[in-house]
């Protein structure tokens, strides 16, 4: 799980959704926007529509955050926050981790591309 300082704040998620930039890939839809912080933010968001029982959202999004923590950490900060979509439901721990790597870097890049930072 990730620490408390690496999730998003209930009261920035609001701001979040209204501000940020928008990323789709095939298992996920990233909202991101870059903050003030000295490390990367994440908020995994299950929808009821996808899973109907809480145990089963909490698990995935539980097996999220220990993938975004065991992932090495980014010099940018970052605010993502990552909604699951039903694709990723057939993917084991090991793709979950992947993908959500993937997903992060392609944005990473995207986002110092925009800023004027070359990417690495």
């Amino acid at each position: 799980m990730l620490g408390k300082n690496q999730r998003i704040s209930k009261n920035r998620v609001s701001w979040l959704l209204q501000k940020s930039q928008k990323f789709n890939d095939g298992f996920f839809s990233v909202k991101f926007h870059l903050n003030k912080g000295t490390q990367n933010r994440y908020s995994i968001v299950v929808s009821k529509k996808l899973l109907k029982l809480a145990t089963d959202r909490n698990r995935l999004r539980r097996q999220c955050y220990e993938a975004l923590r065991l992932r090495p950490t980014q010099t940018n900060s970052t605010d993502f926050m990552i909604f699951i979509k039903s694709t990723a439901l057939s993917l084991d721990f090991a793709g979950l981790q992947k993908q959500l790597s993937l997903v992060i870097d392609k944005i990473t890049s995207l986002s110092n591309i925009q800023n004027g930072h070359k990417s690495p």
